[in-house]
């Protein structure tokens, strides 16, 4: 399943960019009111900016960049669409998987949501929007907190546009730490941290943020999503968190997604260079496109680092006999590997080109068959795999039990 922005989203947030941060020289009118080519490369240098400095040369970008307009109208151009996309993903695979039933079953059908450097909305914006297509009956009362100001003020225009009309949304301007203090005594049924953890750097700060979250701000039974920028380092902190958090808690907290198991990562025990992400497939928008070729990068499909825990003693359901797809597949002379995680365990499978099978064809190169690539499998589904003990695949029978992009 292909992801798709909504072309009111699209059209809402350039139109936004173009009235609020073109200079007035270049005076908005109802014959240039269209989003151009113009206006995306008058924006574009800021974007590239921002992007090397988040992948790259993270200690160029000042700590509060957003105080500059350049920043704030291209991280509205180029990376709203694209944390939009990842946050309704993992909003849907949390509510798949259960984490929300609680609140479907209340009878108050309120549900308060801390979306923690919030910057111009975009977390809040998807979340309002997943719940008016999910579940309408839900009123969500959500609280949005950055350092800066000005994109404050960006986030509720936005959501005054985007929103659910049924929705509020507040907005406080705090310097973001770990003995995090806003709206004392108030806790959350969700908690959003997308693209934040990395701001704070260290390891042993993030964690001790989101401890104090989980036990100061989060209610029982409630979630917290954090999703980062997927590169190497930033997910591999991820994991290592992840490993924190579990043992520091125990069964006082559940992990909903990605992990199918709540054992160590295996993959960061395994080596110091591979990094548990994952890729979402989705419909390029044409702002998007545009302005990854003035930049000369692809965003044909959206890398994603994140991580869902609930804090609950209620065990989820046993998944023993399933496997994570965490590689793309490996081809290689003669054969097709693919690596699957569960049970605190990486286990290598393959299939020699002569052994393809009808049972086994999912286990396919996008590399060699292009022609069949949409039925191969991914980085994210997961698989049962009969005989589970075979390594090597010959007549073995691949079972699809969820795909990633559902």
């Amino acid at each position: 399943m292909t992801k798709t922005i909504s072309s009111r989203l699209e059209k809402t947030i350039l139109q936004y960019i173009k009235e609020t941060y073109l200079p007035k020289r270049f005076k908005v009118s109802k014959k240039n009111s269209e989003f151009t080519h113009k206006d995306i490369f008058f924006f574009a240098k800021g974007a590239a900016e921002l992007s090397d400095s988040f992948t790259i040369n993270r200690s160029n970008l000042p700590k509060n960049y957003f105080n500059k307009k350049e920043y704030r109208s291209a991280y509205l151009l180029y990376f709203t669409l694209t944390n939009y996309a990842k946050t309704l993903k993992a909003l849907n695979e949390a509510y798949s998987k259960g984490a929300f039933d609680h609140i479907k079953k209340s009878s108050e059908k309120q549900m308060s949501v801390l979306d923690l450097g919030c910057g111009p909305g975009t977390a809040s914006i998807a979340c309002s929007t997943f719940f008016e297509q999910k579940a309408d009956n839900i009123k969500l009362d959500l609280f949005g907190v950055d350092q800066n100001n000005e994109i404050l003020n960006d986030a509720k225009n936005l959501f005054s546009q985007l929103g659910n009309k049924k929705d509020s949304f507040h907005t406080s301007t705090e310097l973001l730490r770990p003995n995090l203090k806003n709206r004392s005594g108030e806790k959350y049924d969700l908690i959003i941290a997308a693209n934040f953890l990395n701001e704070i750097g260290d390891i042993n700060q993030q964690f001790l943020l989101c401890e104090s979250l989980i036990q100061n701000k989060l209610k029982e039974n409630g979630t917290i999503l954090m999703l980062d920028i997927a590169i190497q380092k930033t997910t591999r902190m991820m994991m290592e968190l992840r490993d924190r958090l579990i043992g520091y808690f125990d069964d006082s907290v559940q992990i909903v997604a990605p992990c199918l198991h709540r054992k160590p990562c295996p993959m960061l025990a395994a080596n110091r260079r591979d990094w548990c992400h994952f890729y979402l497939e989705w419909s390029l928008p044409d702002v998007i496109k545009n302005t990854d070729s003035l930049l000369g990068i692809k965003h044909n499909y959206l890398k994603m680092t994140y991580l869902t825990i609930q804090k609950t003693s209620v065990k989820r359901p046993d998944t023993h006999n399933d496997w994570k797809v965490v590689s793309s597949p490996l081809p290689s002379k003669g054969k097709t590997e693919l690596l699957l995680c569960n049970n605190g365990i990486l286990k290598r499978i393959s299939r020699l080109d002569r052994d393809y099978s009808k049972d086994n064809c999912a286990l396919i190169s996008s590399r060699n068959i292009k022609a069949v690539y949409n039925s191969a499998l991914k980085r994210g589904d997961i698989i049962n795999i009969i005989p589970e003990s075979d390594r090597i695949l010959k007549d073995t029978q691949i079972v699809l039990k969820e795909k990633f992009n559902d």
